[in-house]
């Protein structure tokens, strides 16, 4: 009894976890070497630090052993001279060679004064041709020049008369489609304006209570007249004729545009005739 109670006391937990199993397993020996490894572990630790904070001190220690003094001289150093460079001056420019000056004969147009004095004329083409010399503002002695002498055939000849030239004007494109749409000078507001003040109802359409929309169609030019006129959808009883009666007498439009040039554009307006009911 004595001895199992003394063996208990003996026993480690690390035998009491591993009774009745494989000791030789290696979890057991890690649990026997633990403290020692851990013994091991601290000490390394301890020396590897205690060195880093040593080492920067015996470097010091060491760099302080090995500092010598050393004396430095200074002495003056001449250089040799510099070698002068030779600087080529450019050779004076050549005079120039006098022009011998071209004969020239005073020829002046004729001013008119309000003064009476002394005019100078012109001289004639004959005292031109005999002088040798060219037209200038004053007389100039000099070298005389060789005229070329005057074909009297062609001295003879009449300038030939061009025949005119007919150019045949071509009918202009008409769009459809155009960059900038031709409109009315003062937008739509104007155009509706001018409709209620000119359009009358026709009383035809107003006995028979017919009413609705007329769709002229019609041409502006390239130059914002109106032309081609005609009814593309009528409702009749006068109406078509008075809608195109008004069409007819508007101010010209400002015309569409294509590559920024006016051109012939169809337009198509429509216009209300409405039953005022009483």
């Amino acid at each position: 009894m004595n001895s199992n109670s003394s063996n208990q006391q003996h026993e480690t937990l690390d035998d009491i976890i591993f009774e009745g199993r494989n000791k030789l397993y290696g979890a057991y020996f890690l649990r026997q070497e633990y403290k020692q490894i851990v013994k091991r572990a601290t000490l390394i630790g301890v020396g590897a630090f205690g060195l880093a904070l040593s080492t920067p001190f015996i470097w010091a220690s060491q760099n302080s052993r090995d500092k010598r003094e050393v004396e430095i001289t200074l002495q003056d150093v001449k250089l040799p001279p510099a070698e002068e460079k030779k600087i080529e001056l450019p050779e004076p420019p050549k005079p120039e060679t006098p022009v011998e000056p071209v004969k020239q004969i005073k020829y002046l147009a004729p001013e008119i004064v309000t003064d009476e004095r002394e005019i100078e004329l012109p001289p004639t083409q004959e005292e031109l041709a005999e002088s040798k010399a060219v037209i200038g503002t004053e007389n100039v002695d000099g070298a005389e020049i060789e005229i070329p002498p005057v074909d009297p055939d062609l001295a003879n000849t009449k300038p030939a008369i061009e025949a005119p030239v007919h150019v045949e004007k071509t009918e202009e494109s008409i769009f459809t489609t155009v960059e900038k749409m031709p409109e009315y000078k003062g937008g739509i507001r104007a155009l509706g304006e001018y409709l209620n003040k000119n359009l009358k109802f026709p009383s035809q359409a107003q006995r028979a209570g017919v009413g609705g929309k007329v769709f002229v169609s019609f041409v502006v030019m390239g130059d914002g007249s109106i032309s081609q006129l005609s009814v593309s959808k009528g409702i009749g009883f006068g109406c078509d004729e008075e809608a195109l009666r008004v069409v007819s007498k508007m101010p010209n439009w400002i015309p569409g545009k294509q590559s920024g040039r006016p051109v012939s554009v169809r337009f198509t307006l429509p216009i209300t005739f409405q039953i005022m009911e009483e």
